[in-house]
């Protein structure tokens, strides 16, 4: 009885699985399958912990390993977030969401398995890394923030003679 249940359930998973390659078509240029559909996109978060710095639905900051300063009107900015996507699809949701909040993409690199994406905006810079991570936590999200410009040093009070 046991057996004809697990055959069950194992013809079951095999014939759902032979149905997921109805989203592939054959590539008229060079004949390799490919996917039709366009890959979800992520969402971001209605209220990140940085106003501007949008961050993926389903990633969480990691307050152990994370810091921020705002002094004089400038930022500094060390964030850790985990979460549950693919690496490249948060690299494209930085890609899309980040001129929203009116940074302007300057570099984007992948190397050694990292996504590395660079930010400007005003005196600003902010660094997004993408990694691999964990079995529980498969993509890292690192993002640094700093000032570009010159820091604005502490003005006497006018109108007051000594």
């Amino acid at each position: 009885m046991m057996t004809r249940w697990i055959s069950g359930l194992l013809v079951a998973v095999a014939v759902s699985a032979a149905g997921c390659n109805d989203r592939q078509t054959i590539d008229s240029s060079g004949g390799a399958p490919r996917e039709v559909n366009p890959p979800l996109e992520l969402v971001a978060q209605g209220r990140p912990p940085i106003a501007d710095i949008p961050v993926p639905i389903g990633f969480k900051l990691d307050e152990g390993k994370s810091r921020n300063l705002a002094a004089a009107g400038l930022r500094w900015v060390i964030h850790l977030y985990k979460g549950g996507s693919n690496k490249y699809a948060v690299a494209r949701f930085y890609r899309r969401q980040m001129p929203i909040n009116r940074w302007t993409l300057v570099t984007d690199v992948f190397s050694q398995g990292a996504l590395r994406l660079d930010f400007e905006k005003g005196n600003e810079r902010c660094h997004v890394e993408v990694t691999d991570g964990s079995l529980f936590h498969p993509t890292y999200i690192r993002v640094e923030l700093w000032p570009t410009g010159p820091i604005p040093t502490p003005r006497e009070p006018t109108g007051q003679s000594g």
